[in-house]
């Protein structure tokens, strides 16, 4: 079984694009970028980003006589939904790491059954750096909104990687950029992009999906308030504007150029959900954790929890308060 067979099963489960790596090291200077990262707090309360850091720098340690690693990205995008709350597009449909998995281990099962070679499937579990083996494998480039961006496809894509055994001609890394392109950083809410990465003690989609308790002092409640006036409050400067985002934020995604033509998904699982489009701040605040489990079975959203759900729920409703004021 050669790169091109594998290529075609991944095609046949879904994936939108693979590649193949060859399963080395990860480059020095990308381990130290991203041990700066962590010494410098911009992973906020991750701290599982902290751990296995051995393994993330090498796949061998994921799967001994390890030799390639193939990336394969699935696109969940089904077009823009109307919603009276903002939800990231990606938590819409049903459980991305469910779905991409069985997708990637019917691939990995057939490549042990007709080769003999082990594997291992990784969908965002594994310490494993993601989009850098994207990039190595030519699938696509990490953007300055530090999302893995493939050419003439835009961002909407779930990544997964089958390490494995088996020798595989590798394809040629993407060395694409976004070029003189900075929407991203301009227009994140929460400034929490820059040149030098993305800080997550800034980002909406840390702070309404794995940050813990109430917001911090930068968390502004007054969508109104103008740039300057938030410069001008030292509690709120500079502002992280909430907005509507009751789940994720999807900003840096929506005003990327790369996404002016994104295919629309094939995989029906990542159909969007109308019991989750149709809910406002009401229903969330009076959900019971029955409601809770039944709406969003099968769903990413669950990460968030209940209690996280209606804490952001209440900050919604604290800036419609504070617009109509």
């Amino acid at each position: 079984m050669d790169a091109a067979e594998i290529k075609q099963l991944l095609k046949a489960a879904g994936a939108f694009k693979s590649g193949i790596a060859p399963a080395e090291e990860v480059d020095a200077d990308r381990m130290a970028d991203y041990d700066r990262w962590l010494s410098e707090g911009r992973h906020a309360s991750m701290s599982y980003l902290e751990k296995y850091n051995d393994i993330r720098r090498n796949p061998a340690l994921l799967l001994p006589g390890a030799k390639s690693v193939i990336s394969s990205v699935f696109n969940y995008w089904w077009g823009r939904s109307d919603s009276p709350l903002k939800w990231a597009s990606y938590a819409l449909g049903d459980d991305y790491h469910d779905v991409v998995r069985s997708r990637l281990q019917s691939v990995a099962d057939t490549i042990v059954r007709e080769t003999g070679a082990e594997c291992r499937v990784c969908v965002d579990t594994a310490p494993i750096s993601e989009r850098y083996w994207a990039v190595r494998s030519g699938v696509g480039f990490i953007g300055l909104n530090r999302q893995l961006i493939v050419p003439g496809a835009g961002t909407h894509f779930f990544l997964g990687e089958i390490v494995t055994t088996l020798p595989l001609t590798p394809d040629s890394p993407e060395t694409r950029t976004c070029g003189e392109c900075r929407r991203c950083l301009t227009s994140c809410p929460g400034g929490a992009l820059s040149d030098t990465g993305l800080d997550a003690n800034r980002c909406l989609s840390y702070l309404t999906i794995e940050h813990r308790g109430d917001f911090p002092a930068t968390v502004s409640s007054n969508p109104a308030m103008s740039d300057r006036q938030a410069d001008n409050d030292q509690s709120l400067s500079p502002a992280i504007r909430f907005g509507r985002h009751i789940y994720g934020c999807d900003v840096c995604q929506d005003v990327c150029p790369h996404n002016r033509f994104a295919p629309i998904s094939e995989i029906e699982e990542f159909r969007p959900r109308p019991a989750i489009l149709q809910l406002d701040t009401e229903a969330i605040l009076s959900m019971k954790q029955e409601d809770f489990s039944t709406i969003f079975r099968r769903s990413a959203i669950k990460r968030t929890k209940l209690a996280g759900l209606q804490r952001n729920a209440i900050k919604i409703k604290a800036n419609d308060k504070n617009t109509h004021n």
